[in-house]
């Protein structure tokens, strides 16, 4: 997919074509429309987009009477109440003050609807479609509130929930019965989520806090929320972090990072200003801008991570210094990007040409493209990916993945965490190879590369990557990578047990849990929960402080084991000397003060796990009972509710951890004993 630039229209009217603020699309009758608009003193122009050509002018606006010198900087293209319209965004006005569209795309009348709770200052607004009707939300700047209208039959509008809050940019999804609004604010520097009740409007917060932590999202310009891989996902700039966030919405409205990528001087999205997201046959495309002048072009793979397409920087024929605002859609078989400057007049047109796409597939055994454009992905099991014909995306899955690409300049995304993966066709100076899931990986100085007899091997951190020539023989770094790596820097949303690093420690339930994927699950606060389909990879989430976690499997039964890696938090004080005594009365012979042991408690006894109880397992227990340096760290282990544990004495304790279960579409439920190593409990 390369970005073409096609040229730079203009109306020839300085009022129309400089210090153009927003643009807006709005369809009729099957044919793009796009509405640039400028400040106080301008107007509205209106395009219409043809496939394959430059966008005709049919049609201006200029501002004049009371809006002349009130017109901020939005303009939203929005249908409600049986009309069509373009609203602004008007200091002084009491009312939704907006122009009529007609049919043919030009400007009608212009007319102010009712009187809103937070006047006519509009800073951002979208449109919920529930199931009782239509809903606006707007953000108000002078009022500092966000607030739902409900679109009352006749057009009007009725107040009918409020909180205060403040927004440059928002956008909602309909998700089941409930509709969901992500809201970003460059001033407070927030990003919020609000579930809006679809019969009375009322906001509510979904605290999003703890997954925003891992984000360095500063200063968020623009947010976009859609839905593509059969889930929700939300797309967050960030100007002052020279960012991109990608986020799964889940049904209940938790954000779950899946993505996070930092401009780089292979890319063009520093100080980005605006951003979209636009599917095309099931393809996800995101476009990105701002003020370092050139426009970036990704593709979203069905797991929610960024792979850089291509970046176009300014010319001496184009204008995109400083991008202020783009639009984008889908006219015929193109991508038709349109680009106002905050400093270059008139518009930019930029194209994508999206002929040839090819199918998303994911899966495992045997995966086939098709002769057009194709993203494969690899799954959990070992996985073969042909590509054919196209220009193809194969995405190792975290299984052994063998790859083929076939004619085409194919991509070939690694997956960190992967088993071993293998490219058998790689193409020198057509294909490329993207290792931007590696963490910290920023140079191919960092790799071990070594020259086969086929091509090369490729090791980092433990894990291998098999590059086969197309043509055969060995293969150098520079043939592989050229220069260095291209596009933008990835950075880890969660680094798991990266590094060393563990989850983080917290309290736990003591005894019988039941764990299921899709609910919360006091137990696994910040647990690391891990799945092994028999014959394939492990692969690992992070629980949240309530114990949530997705694993994010594929559709499909599989049978396999969980387990459950929880470290044991000191402020909870649930280890203490007392502890220590019953150890070591276990370890001589004697009963705990309470009568026999059970198998739990001989397995918590053991804390160093070397399968006998004695006098050290006391003396370490005593040791973090007290707060002393030892070489023991204190856990939480889960063992199967049916394990038989009956054979277990104070000379031979041997467990296994985790339970045998089946996933089905996603969905893990199991029954576990937990038990925290070192601290025994009276039954």
């Amino acid at each position: 997919m390369m970005l073409q630039f096609e040229g730079v229209v203009a109306t020839g009217s300085t009022a129309l074509d400089s210090g153009i603020r927003d643009t807006a699309l709005k369809t009729f009758n099957g044919n793009t429309y796009l509405y640039s608009l400028t400040g106080p003193g301008g107007g509205v122009a209106v395009w219409k987009l043809i496939d394959g050509a430059v966008p005709q002018l049919v049609d201006t606006q200029y501002f004049s009477g009371s809006i002349m010198f009130q017109v901020g900087r939005t303009g939203t293209a929005v249908s409600f109440g049986g009309s069509d319209q373009l609203v602004l965004d008007i200091d002084t006005a009491n009312g939704l003050v907006g122009y009529e569209l007609n049919p043919d795309g030009t400007v009608g009348t212009l007319r102010e609807t009712g009187t809103l709770t937070g006047g006519g200052d509009i800073s951002a607004l979208v449109k919920l479609s529930t199931g009782s009707g239509d809903m606006l939300m707007m953000a108000h700047e002078d009022t500092g509130r966000i607030v739902t209208y409900t679109v009352n039959g006749d057009g009007t509008l009725t107040s009918s929930g409020v909180i205060e809050e403040r927004s440059v940019s928002m956008d909602g999804v309909r998700i089941g019965a409930d509709s969901f609004v992500v809201s970003v604010d460059a001033v407070d520097n927030t990003v919020s989520t609000y579930r809006v009740d679809a019969g009375n409007g009322a906001i509510t917060v979904v605290d999003n806090s703890e997954a925003l932590t891992t984000l360095g999202i500063a200063t968020p310009t623009a947010v976009e929320v859609m839905q593509a891989h059969g889930k929700s996902w939300v797309v967050v700039a960030g100007a002052e972090s020279n960012s991109l966030s990608v986020m799964e919405l889940a049904a209940d409205g938790r954000l779950i990072p899946t993505d996070h990528v930092l401009d780089s001087l292979h890319t063009r999205f520093e100080s980005v200003k605006d951003l979209s997201v636009v599917e095309v046959d099931g393809h996800v495309f995101v476009v990105a801008g701002g003020g370092d002048d050139g426009i970036t072009l990704f593709t979203m793979t069905p797991d929610g991570q960024l792979v850089h397409l291509e970046s176009f920087a300014d010319t001496l024929e184009s204008g995109l210094q400083n991008v202020e605002s783009f639009s984008v859609a889908q006219v015929g078989d193109e991508l038709q990007i349109l680009v106002a400057s905050q400093q270059d007049a008139g518009l930019t047109q930029l194209t994508v040409d999206v002929t040839g796409l090819g199918v998303v597939r994911s899966g495992f055994e045997t995966v086939n493209g098709t002769a057009g454009h194709d993203m494969l992905s690899g799954s959990i099991l070992p996985t073969t990916l042909v590509g054919g014909g196209g220009d193809d995306i194969l995405i190792a899955g975290s299984a052994a993945t063998t790859m083929t690409g076939g004619a085409g300049a194919d991509i070939f995304v690694m997956q960190y965490g992967a088993q071993t993966s293998t490219i058998t066709d790689f193409q020198v100076g057509i294909d490329r190879l993207d290792m931007f899931d590696f963490p910290l990986l920023r140079t191919p100085g960092q790799l071990t590369f070594t020259a086969t007899v086929q091509g090369a091997r490729i090791e980092y951190l433990n894990e291998t990557i098999n590059v086969n020539s197309a043509t055969g023989g060995p293969l150098t770094s520079a043939q592989v990578f050229g220069a260095g790596f291209g596009g933008p820097d990835h950075i880890p949303v969660d680094f798991g047990d990266f590094a060393g690093l563990d989850p983080g420690s917290s309290d736990g339930v003591v005894g019988a849990v039941s764990i299921n994927s899709e609910t919360a699950n006091p137990s696994l606060s910040d647990a690391e929960i891990s799945f092994t389909p028999n014959g394939g990879a492990t692969i690992s989430a992070r629980a949240d402080s309530n114990g949530q976690f997705d694993l994010s499997l594929p559709p499909g039964t599989f049978e396999g084991e969980i387990d459950v890696i929880k470290t044991y938090s000191t402020a909870s004080k649930d280890i203490n000397a007392l502890d220590a005594l019953q150890v070591l009365r276990i370890s001589v012979g004697l009963d705990p003060t309470w009568g026999p042991a059970s198998p739990e408690n001989l397995i918590a006894a053991d804390i160093n796990r070397d399968g006998s109880i004695n006098a050290f397992d006391a003396l370490s227990i005593l040791q973090v009972a007290v707060g002393q340096p030892t070489s023991v760290r204190p856990e939480w282990i889960f063992i199967d509710a049916d394990a038989d544990l009956l054979g277990i004495t104070r000379t031979n304790v041997s467990y296994d951890t985790g339970a045998n279960v089946v996933a089905f579409d996603g969905l893990i439920a199991a029954d576990m004993t937990s038990i925290l190593l070192g601290n025994l409990e009276a039954p």
